[in-house]
């Protein structure tokens, strides 16, 4: 009952204090002619870098100090840090305007989904968190120095013929209202019959992670008749299939478990309406990549430590970076050679990880995050919905097993390694993520001017300012849209398909 009323509180104007278990209300604050919103930069001026944003936040969050204040001073000066705030929900109601009532209740709605008797870190720290913290903290520099990795990749079956649109022989009705709803031709179909088909390599971190989650699934999907390649056009065999033109990798979003969504909200329009071809990926703790050892259990995915929690983010890092490298590898190192032009992309957390891949990986590569954040604290630190799905209290229990050298040196005053009492323990974790999986220690793309980054106004899940210190570190176009997390997953699909487009079509106007 007390996780369920603080989500409302999370999501109306109430806050509900934790000192004294009382109910109050807080007023909201509107956006004033002294601190206006950031305006989106014309078309023909996307290469240059932003402009510092205001310091003023889009959401109501009450401030109050916290354990890493100082560490976030600068920060805030410069309007990239997040406001601190108290240990009291409280957040703006989630309204919509442009998508009204329905995005509404879907941002209302979504959350409640993640709560239930299982909760996230039920069995602690981990005893692997160590080995797991030191593997994430070098993955980046490891894949930018060392030889990359080419997977030796299986095929399962054969290419088959699908229509375009989800699970049937036309676009899904959902498709064709967002079509109708925001003026797009629902009937610019250009390639109706898509070629699929699936396959599977080991992970590169299959070393770490649970039995049942070390084999990777993909999904190809190619437009059938597009036209042949031209003798200039840079294209290359896949599996026996010409195609010469875009190929997008869809990483996957939270609680994602197979390839439907991405399939028919993302790839398949991408193919049938643009002639884009996509990979659609897998992430380990999901779908087919459960743990052998949660013994057939088919609710929400939970996992039951933090090192779970770091293992899933790094391995689909390292993944995608080899399934990049296998497609533009030439075929005598085991790839597939192509020279396509390629877009990294995906929602909330996919977005996070597309990003990430896009930062370590030595390819010229176009980037369209969707709801992303600059690392993984945002969405599990204070203010967020999921820390209400975390069991703080099994947390404190014991001291976190063997942490780096780096982690504990660089403890916040306040922030303690054998936290007590829940609270220290949402610090302590919040500070092993800042430190750990921050993408701000690491640099841009290697084409800059080609990353296009989208966030809702109203965002629960993943804080604005977090998606705005992402989008400034990389000079990218920031594009805003009203509504929340919930609403944007579900509804703003077409908005993301064309974020896509756009970064795509930088990337080949891109000098570098």
């Amino acid at each position: 009952f007390r996780d369920t009323l603080l989500l409302l509180c999370e999501l109306g104007n109430f806050g509900f204090s934790l000192k004294d278990n009382t109910l109050v209300r807080f007023s909201s604050q509107s956006t004033s002619a002294a601190h206006p919103r950031p305006r989106q930069q014309p078309l023909a001026d996307r290469s240059r870098a932003p402009q510092p944003f205001p310091t003023r936040p889009l959401l109501n969050w009450n401030r109050n100090p916290t354990p890493l204040k100082r560490e976030r001073e600068r920060e805030r000066e410069m309007g990239l840090a997040a406001p601190p705030i108290r240990p009291v929900a409280s957040v703006r109601w989630l309204l919509s305007v442009s998508i009204g009532w329905t995005a509404h209740l879907v941002d209302w709605i979504a959350p409640l989904g993640f709560l239930g008797k299982r909760k996230n870190m039920r069995l602690g720290w981990g005893d692997d968190l160590s080995a797991v913290l030191t593997r994430t903290d070098d993955l980046p520099s490891s894949i930018r120095k060392g030889k990359p990795f080419v997977p030796a990749v299986e095929w399962e079956g054969e290419w088959r013929e699908m229509r375009a649109g989800m699970g049937g022989g036309k676009l899904s009705f959902l498709d064709r209202f967002k079509a109708w709803t925001y003026g797009d031709d629902k009937d610019r179909e250009k390639y109706k019959t898509l070629l699929v088909r699936e396959g599977r390599f080991a992970s590169p971190f299959s070393d770490l992670l649970d039995e049942g989650c070390k084999t990777v699934y993909f999904r190809l999907v190619i437009p059938k008749h597009a036209p042949a390649a031209s003798p200039e056009a840079r294209g290359g065999d896949i599996a026996g299939v010409r195609w010469a033109g875009p190929i997008a990798v869809h990483f996957p979003a939270t609680g994602d478990e197979g390839f439907s969504l991405r399939s028919g909200f993302y790839a398949e329009p991408l193919a049938a309406r643009d002639g884009v071809a996509s990979v659609i990926l897998t992430m380990s703790y999901y779908g087919r990549r459960r743990p052998a050892a949660w013994g057939g259990y088919k609710g929400p995915a939970k996992f039951e430590t933090l090192s779970q929690v770091m293992k899933m983010s790094a391995s689909v890092v390292q993944e995608g970076s080899c399934l990049i490298e296998w497609l533009k590898a030439p075929p005598a190192r085991g790839g597939l050679g192509l020279a396509n032009d390629m877009l990294l992309t995906g929602v909330s957390l996919g977005g996070t990880m597309a990003a990430l891949c896009a930062q370590i990986t030595p390819n010229r590569v176009a980037v369209a995050p969707c709801l992303p954040a600059h690392g993984a604290a945002p969405a599990w630190g204070r203010g967020a919905i999921f820390r209400h799905t975390v069991d703080w209290g099994r947390l404190c229990s014991g001291p976190p097993p063997g942490l780096p050298a780096g982690v504990l040196a660089s403890l916040p005053p306040g922030v303690t390694a054998e936290p007590r009492t829940p609270g220290e323990a949402e610090d302590l974790v919040e500070h092993i993520l800042e430190k750990v999986a921050n993408m701000l220690k690491e640099p841009p793309p290697v084409v800059s001017g080609a990353s296009v980054i989208v966030y809702m106004k109203n965002d629960l899940f993943v804080p604005p300012w977090s998606t705005k210190k992402l989008a400034h570190h990389f000079g990218a176009e920031l594009r805003a849209l009203d509504g929340g997390h919930g609403s944007g997953f579900l509804l703003a699909h077409l908005q993301f398909r064309r974020a896509m487009l756009d970064a795509l079509a930088m990337l080949g106007g891109a000098s570098n």
